[in-house]
């Protein structure tokens, strides 16, 4: 959502009369975040294919048929130039009368190993923009290297880091990272012991009582300087003002991170294909983070942050490296390839 909402905006400033639309879950959070950024929504029908638990795919059928009568009544009445997929089961059935209507279509994917959705759909796509050159290696299809897109708010990149940390964010996305919140309930009066450290942390909706529980128990002077969040609208600023992020490798947030400037320190989480280890390959490679695995960040975590915090030339170093990393401008690199593919049709 965010990357598609990002080539939007890119796609706004150029031509400010184009018509956007999207297309999404009208149970999920799109409708709700889309409409925040004074854009349109149509909602369509659609269904997870659950490779593991098969039972649960009764229903797929059916809603796979409606999502797909539906996305071409979308099309007819819409009548688009061009059709941008970012990814996720909700592209499916769209995408895919796109490609029976011969409506040109470009995809993005944010992740080294492509999702399943994608890998099915890019034999109908123009090019299919990747965030890693190694995604083409899965793909049968012109791919494009771009970066993931990011909002504007992302752009403007940091400059003024101190010698070391002083402001430290976790993030744990949207939902939250359960084994992330235990690891830094573990540490927090160790960290708020140092009397110059300051903690941002996005507990997810689930965990923030808990969170402000664990807070409640810290000396004041230290809870002060704590201060857990279920969700920010201002993400963009908290993320700029912090020195250091700790975090999950999910593809929308390295790249969000990354085009601002911030070294991590990242935990990928393990499921969903394991495409979150394959995520942070670039960044550890380059020294702009740190990785710890996922069943090791409780034991780990107050280590790797002291080799941080306190050895100001690998600080230095990973700041540096991460300046090489970000792409602000993905987006822009998006919309070039809608044009070129709506020019082609």
């Amino acid at each position: 959502m965010f990357p598609a909402i990002a080539v939007a905006q890119a796609l706004s400033r150029k031509e400010p009369d184009a018509a956007i639309l999207f297309a999404g879950r009208r149970e999920g959070i799109e409708a709700r975040t889309v409409a925040s950024y004074g854009m349109r929504f149509a909602a369509i029908p659609a269904a997870p294919l659950y490779t593991e638990q098969l039972w649960r795919n009764w229903t797929l059928p059916v809603v796979l048929g409606a999502a797909l009568y539906q996305s071409w009544r979308l099309l007819d009445r819409f009548k688009p130039d061009a059709v941008l997929g970012t990814g996720g089961y909700v592209s499916v059935p769209l995408i895919t009368a796109a490609g029976l209507t011969r409506v040109p279509i470009v995809l993005q994917e944010q992740n080294l190993m492509p999702g399943r959705a994608t890998r099915v759909l890019a034999r109908l796509a123009r090019t299919v923009a990747t965030a890693y050159p190694e995604s083409s290696r899965f793909l049968r299809a012109t791919t494009v290297v771009t970066g993931t897109p990011v909002r504007t708010e992302f752009w403007r990149r940091r400059d003024d880091f101190p010698a070391q940390p002083r402001t430290i964010l976790v993030l744990g996305g949207s939902q939250g990272a359960h084994r992330l919140n235990q690891a830094v309930a573990d540490i927090l009066p160790w960290l708020l012991d140092r009397p110059d450290l300051a903690i941002m942390h996005q507990t997810g909706p689930r965990e923030i009582d808990a969170m402000q529980t664990v807070k409640a128990a810290l000396p004041a002077s230290a809870a002060a300087r704590y201060q857990p969040f279920a969700f920010a609208s201002d993400l963009a600023d908290r993320m700029r003002a912090a020195d250091l992020v700790i975090s999950r490798a999910g593809a929308s947030t390295l790249s969000e991170v990354s085009a601002i400037g911030i070294p991590m320190i990242l935990v990928p989480y393990p499921y969903a294909g394991g495409h979150q280890r394959l995520n942070v390959t670039p960044y550890a490679s380059a020294g702009a983070a740190m990785v710890i695995p996922d069943e090791e960040v409780r034991g780990r975590l107050r280590g790797v942050l002291t080799s941080v915090i306190d050895d100001e030339a690998r600080y230095r170093k990973m700041v540096e490296a991460m300046r090489g990393l970000g792409r602000p401008y993905a987006a822009e690199e998006v919309v070039r390839l809608l044009h070129e593919a709506a020019r082609r049709r």
